[in-house]
């Protein structure tokens, strides 16, 4: 039990150590962590959304439980990806304030796994955070009642729109994409956004199916990325792009390579004027001695948690991991967020 309280996330298997008794439980003691933070006199509103995993639905339901117990008012953002979770813990958005997300995911991980990225006040919930939730979990023998209650928030229809607003400059671009999204969540925006953009867009396996019929949703793999080669090998696409489950990092693919994160990353810093850029660990030494001959290159942790939380306290411009996590520090929407959105 106790390792699935990992140092970015929540992660385990269905049934298995994530059953109904330890889900409720999770969400009990977070509602309580985020509600005795809260030093408003407002409600205190913690918002959840679920990949395309066929237990979401029902893990859901059992945080939802134990949320309430906890005496916080639990949204329903229903079936979105990770980004989109993120996105919605913005007040200026929504007009009214989100204390807390919660995304449950089993992110790139076989079907039978879930689990749960969280974040309070727009900061990752990580570390000794989560450590600490996992001592309070299991060390507690107190029965959470079943109380599903959620209020639905469409925050899916407005990050489609500002996604759309915020890069219409690439509208009606005349090259060609074909885009993976392996039967995970990308395709309930994706299909929305390069529509709104005019884009010639080819999606592959956007209908989301949480048994993974067609491939593991690892962009990572090369074995999972056979079927965007082959599109591209066909000379009908210039560029492609494949999206790991709950569609918070990618890969990206022209005729030729696939460009790993820290590629990606130095193709992202020429564009901005003197870059600050983290890296992780498994970055390349050239992509370092490269940024540093124009910008700045830092080194640091690998873990969403731990660049998001470098981001803020170094004020750079994104950070990069060679997985293909890419987070922008860019106009405060992403909590210096989860970027591959």
């Amino acid at each position: 039990m106790k390792s699935i309280f990992r140092e970015y996330d929540i992660r385990g298997i269905f049934q298995k150590e994530l059953t109904e008794e330890s889900v409720k439980k999770i969400g009990y003691f977070f509602g309580k962590y985020v509600k005795d933070r809260d030093d408003s006199n407002e409600e205190t509103v913690v918002a959840v959304g679920y990949d395309a995993r066929t237990h979401s639905p029902t893990l859901q339901s059992w945080l939802a439980s134990g949320l309430n117990a906890a005496g916080v008012k639990v949204l329903n953002l229903g079936l979105v990806p990770t980004p989109v979770s993120y996105f919605a813990g913005y007040e200026a958005h929504f007009g009214s304030e989100v204390d807390a997300t919660i995304q449950i995911t089993g992110s790139h991980n076989p079907p039978e796994y879930n689990g749960f990225k969280m974040t309070v006040a727009n900061a990752p919930f990580f570390g000794d955070q989560i450590y600490a939730l996992g001592e309070k979990v299991m060390g507690s023998h107190a029965a959470v009642k079943g109380n599903d209650e959620m209020e639905y928030m469409d925050a899916k229809e407005r990050y489609i729109n500002y996604i759309a607003e915020q890069f219409r400059h690439l509208a009606n671009l005349p090259e060609r994409f074909v885009m993976d999204c392996g039967n995970g969540v990308a395709g309930v925006v994706l299909e929305e956004i390069v529509a709104k953009l005019g884009l010639n867009v080819k999606l592959l396996y956007a209908e989301p199916d949480g048994t993974f019929p067609n491939h593991h949703p690892d962009p990572s793999e090369e074995e999972n990325l056979h079927d965007l080669k082959a599109a591209l090998a066909s000379g009908n696409y210039d560029y492609g792009f494949a999206y790991d489950g709950d569609a918070d990092r990618l890969a990206f693919l022209s005729r030729e390579n696939n460009f790993k994160g820290d590629v990606l990353a130095l193709f992202l810093a020429r564009q901005i004027k003197n870059p600050l850029v983290i890296g992780e660990v498994k970055c390349s030494q050239v992509m370092y001695d490269e940024i540093n001959k124009f910008g700045r290159a830092i080194m640091y942790k690998t873990g969403h948690s731990n660049l998001k939380v470098k981001i803020r306290e170094t004020g750079a411009s994104f950070a990069a991991e060679v997985s293909g996590h890419i987070f922008f520090n860019d106009r405060d929407v992403s909590g210096a967020g989860d970027g591959g959105q």
